[in-house]
């Protein structure tokens, strides 16, 4: 297993990335590692890959020679050296790399062997385009795996990035609880704080009673409340970064000469990739407006009913919505990664055809058509 000793980036992953990219079981560790449910239902039953951090990275040219392929994307294991510190750096290995099976045996022994708990867990998240915390725990659900709640929430730096969006969405209902006084805007960061981290506060037990909820349907409420909190904050911040990728891919013109049979690839390749893109993006906005209509039943219409059953039948969506938005992020921030704003695109025929592949690869495995709750 190699090693990675960049305590900078090991400490941005810590405090500000982004929940669709890291699991941070370390840190989580941590922070859950004492209360009885993150001892009972652990994420990894191997308490060192327990206590790892698991990544959706970007392949660097460097790292392509562990692959036996082109990987655009790869899941990562970080394990900290030191249990608490993260100064001493991290031991890595790539799932899918060309000899994880002989490091992953050396390290976790029969805990990662194909077939294991463990091992299928991994198979799962590793084939997610993303980590987003509520498409993963769906997918796991659905396969027989329910690790503790403590394992899906948001970063603290998403939660940082999405809280003036999230607190828009809030007013309405903060509105309607306790009108426009002066103590409107304290209220709204309240309600916000309270939903983001902490679904078992006796600030929301009036918001309970309202929804008609017990407490474990509360709980799930609260969850699928914050996925469309998190989705609509990711659809705002996404769109005028995909709409600039969809431009330049567009209008970008490989050096050197080029095979007719590239030629071809390449135009129509542009524009399929406009066109999906569009209508997921599409898809995705329609989908959530269904979220708008609940929510709306309740803070404009009194119907706090009709929100409470759209929020217990809401996990049916998060597929669906979390792996479209995965694979318009995927364009969006490999495109950017690969071609920095304001510099010259210049790239080789080989290189586009391989991204525009992988693109197309991503994008085709998922449905552009809205979903519908029935």
């Amino acid at each position: 297993m190699s090693r990675d000793r960049t305590f900078r980036s090991l400490e941005y992953l810590k405090k500000s990335a982004a929940t669709s990219r890291v699991l941070n079981l370390w840190q989580i560790s941590l922070r859950e590692g004492s209360k009885p449910d993150h001892q009972e239902n652990p994420f990894f039953r191997n308490s060192l890959l327990n206590r790892s951090m698991i990544l959706k990275h970007r392949v660097r040219g460097s790292e392509a020679d562990l692959f036996d392929y082109p990987v655009q994307t790869a899941t990562k294991i970080l394990l900290p050296i030191a249990e608490r510190e993260l100064r001493y750096g991290a031991r890595f290995l790539f799932v899918g790399q060309r000899d994880f099976e002989e490091v992953a045996d050396a390290s976790f022994a029969e805990d990662l062997r194909r077939g294991s708990r463990d091992r299928l867990v991994l198979d799962i998240i590793a084939g997610l385009p993303s980590l987003d915390p509520f498409l993963m725990r769906e997918s796991l659900k659905t396969n027989g795996f329910t690790p503790a709640a403590c394992y899906f929430n948001l970063s603290d730096g998403d939660v940082e990035r999405m809280a003036a969006s999230a607190r828009l969405e809030l007013e309405p209902l903060v509105r309607m609880s306790f009108g426009d006084g002066h103590a409107f805007a304290a209220k709204s960061a309240t309600l916000l704080s309270k939903l983001l981290s902490d679904a078992n506060s006796a600030e929301l037990e009036p918001l309970r009673r309202v929804m008609n909820m017990d407490a474990q349907q509360f709980r799930e409420g609260v969850f699928c409340w914050k996925a469309f909190l998190y989705y609509k904050w990711q659809l705002r911040d996404l769109l005028p970064r995909i709409r600039k990728v969809v431009d330049e891919i567009s209008v970008i013109r490989p050096v050197g000469p080029m095979e007719a049979e590239d030629r071809v690839y390449i135009t129509r390749i542009k524009k399929d990739l406009r066109g999906w893109i569009f209508s997921a993006t599409a898809a995705v906005t329609e989908s959530l407006a269904a979220y708008d209509t609940a929510y709306a039943a309740m803070t404009q219409h009194s119907n706090p009913a009709s929100f409470r059953e759209f929020l217990l039948r809401a996990p049916a969506m998060f597929n669906s919505l979390g792996e479209r938005l995965s694979a318009i992020e995927h364009v969006a921030s490999f495109w950017r990664f690969r071609f920095p704003a304001g510099q010259l695109q210049r790239i080789g025929v080989d290189e586009l055809i391989d991204i525009f592949m992988d693109f197309e690869a991503s994008l085709n495995t998922v449905s552009v058509e809205p979903v519908h709750l029935s």
